[in-house]
């Protein structure tokens, strides 16, 4: 039985709608893929054990990778700890001299609009710090 041949056309358009069905499919394996085990596999990893902070988790690793003695994970703890409050401190430093500035170029009405991005920011940054 011989098959009927087709137009140019029309195989071109078959072709076409060929290789975008095969995009959406690798797309879809693809973005899957990223779910399952990309990016969020570790924010799902914080956000299920919410109250083992940062600082925990690298202290459980370095004491398992470098078997640290409990009083080593202890001061490593005591470091870890004072570093994140020295950073936080100069972040926040930074952030309040950067919200004056933006403050100073703004009008009445802009600077009010931008006390309620700052209000909404900053709530958001403590929920993720777990304040």
């Amino acid at each position: 039985m011989k098959l009927p041949k087709w137009p140019e056309k029309s195989r071109a358009t078959i072709y076409l709608l060929l290789i975008f069905l095969c995009g959406i499919a690798g797309g879809a394996v693809a973005t899957n893929l990223w779910i399952r085990w990309g990016h969020d596999r570790d924010r799902n990893v914080a956000q299920a054990a919410p109250r083992q902070t940062r600082t925990q988790r690298t202290v459980e690793r370095f004491t398992r990778d470098l078997t640290l003695e409990p009083e080593q994970a202890q001061q490593l703890t005591a470091i870890l700890d004072e570093t994140r409050q020295k950073y936080r401190a100069e972040e926040d430093a930074t952030r309040r001299e950067a919200r004056n500035r933006v403050r100073a170029i703004l009008n009445d009405e802009q600077r009010a609009i931008y006390e309620e991005i700052i209000a909404h920011a900053d709530k958001r940054r403590r929920q993720q710090r777990g304040r």
